[in-house]
């Protein structure tokens, strides 16, 4: 589905996927969760909201503004969007293996680093059901790296770049 997003993710084997969830609501800052959990809280939610999109032919590209802002946002919602276009929904789940890598308490800001696997993320045809790609033997992994910034008091992934496939 979202092949320019992640249809070739990375994680270590052995990670399931994640599986469907209703999305939680906006990260916001609490005195008993750290940096570190609030902005893996916040980018594991984007995750969640772009993968359940996924499986739609119109999808809510809206859903994605409580967890992103900035250049994350735009990449996913115009990959959701490009791929309904062409036709093309995804069938699974993307799972995932998101580290904090810094944190700088006083700027709000924390980077992560994330292997994330596709391999059980699959394309479909959205009116025939079709697999367009069929499951690949070799796991489809790549290197995520998001920067998440706290905004008052959410946190939303602010830039997300991917690696091609195989870089993790």
């Amino acid at each position: 589905m979202l092949t320019a997003l992640v249809l070739a993710g990375c994680t270590p084997s052995g990670n399931a996927p994640a599986t469907p969830s209703a999305p939680p609501s906006a990260t916001q800052s609490s005195p008993s969760a750290s940096a570190d959990d609030q902005a893996l809280d916040a980018y594991n939610s984007m995750w969640d909201v772009i993968a359940e999109q996924s499986h739609s032919s119109d999808p809510d590209v809206t859903a994605l503004e409580p967890y992103a802002t900035g250049q994350a946002l735009e990449f996913a919602q115009s990959n959701l969007e490009e791929r309904a276009a062409d036709g093309v929904i995804a069938r699974g789940q993307p799972s995932h293996s998101p580290e904090v890598t810094a944190v700088d308490v006083e700027d709000g800001t924390a980077e992560i680093s994330d292997c994330v696997d596709t391999t059980a993320w699959l394309q479909e045809d959205a009116e025939t059901g079709e697999l367009i790609d069929e499951k690949k033997e070799e796991p489809l992994r790549r290197q995520a790296e998001a920067v998440v910034q706290k905004d008052g008091i959410t946190w939303k992934v602010s830039e997300l770049l991917l690696g091609q496939i195989g870089s993790c």
